[in-house]
């Protein structure tokens, strides 16, 4: 069963300084930052809207200036509310880039009033901003730190613009009929292999070669040795003394043959 017939947009009017309104829509990304709409001479323009300490604050461009608090704002400021889910109201909201417009009309509907639209710019390096379009002129603007700012052509490709999307619910929906049961935990594997101590075998020099055994040889390979030096070379453990010594060992013509470092010294055991 798809969603109900659309119904319209919720608006919360209140002056600037009113109680901030529940269930705003947030601009994509930001923290503290929602869709405003305000009337110039009668003429609709969208803004950004922020929630000061419980209270309504907003900003709006206009011409060349930012136009912001009460001296500026006069009369009734407009919040985009969403009170319900795509079940009760039969769309929910998507930003889309400004670009992507005329993608999948058929199920999404531009938020607009009359000829504005709201549009944020996203990546601005100084941080993000919601304006508005005006499509007449196809012009974006945005307020800012008493002055208004406009973008055009281009560069308002990857900015976002808000929709109606009027099929199904947003991709992380809760509701009972978009909820799915995650999928089942695979099986465990099998355990990995225990970690074993170091596996020693108390040979003596001259003693047969252990040809049985799987020895460490050094470095996994056959050494680089000089001239006369046995090239295959294992790992040897030595005391002297009752202090351990690391060494090595090879296979002299069948025997065991041995060399350990302590200090300065070498000691050599062979047959």
């Amino acid at each position: 069963m798809g969603n109900p017939p659309p119904k319209e947009d919720e608006w919360a009017f209140g002056p600037i300084g009113s109680p901030f309104p529940d269930n705003p829509v947030r601009a994509l990304g930001q923290q503290n930052m929602y869709v405003a709409l305000w009337y110039k001479y009668g003429v609709p323009m969208h803004g950004r809207a922020w929630n000061n300490g419980g209270v309504l604050e907003c900003s709006f461009p206009y011409k060349t200036a930012e136009l912001f608090g009460v001296k500026d704002l006069g009369g009734q400021i407009q919040v985009l509310q969403y009170k319900g889910d795509h079940n009760t109201l039969g769309f929910w909201y998507e930003w889309i880039k400004y670009k992507d417009r005329f993608e999948k009309t058929e199920i999404r509907q531009i938020v607009h009033c009359g000829d504005s639209w709201p549009i944020l710019w996203k990546d601005r390096p100084e941080g993000a901003l919601l304006g508005y379009m005006d499509n007449k002129t196809e012009l974006a603007h945005f307020s800012h730190d008493g002055k208004a700012e406009t973008k055009e052509g281009p560069e308002l490709g990857d900015m976002w613009i808000i929709v109606r999307n009027t099929q199904g619910g947003p991709p992380t929906c809760a509701c009972k009929k978009c909820y799915k049961e995650p999928p089942p935990q695979p099986p465990p594997g099998p355990p990995p292999p225990r970690v074993m101590l170091d596996e020693w075998i108390d040979i003596r020099a001259g003693d047969p070669w252990p040809a049985d055994k799987k020895l460490v040889k050094a470095l996994d390979k056959n050494l680089d040795t000089i001239a006369g030096e046995n090239p295959e070379q294992y790992v040897a453990l030595w005391y002297q003394s009752g202090e351990p010594v690391m060494g090595r060992v090879w296979n002299n013509n069948g025997k065991v043959c041995s060399i350990s470092s302590q200090l300065n010294f070498s000691y050599l055991i062979e047959n």
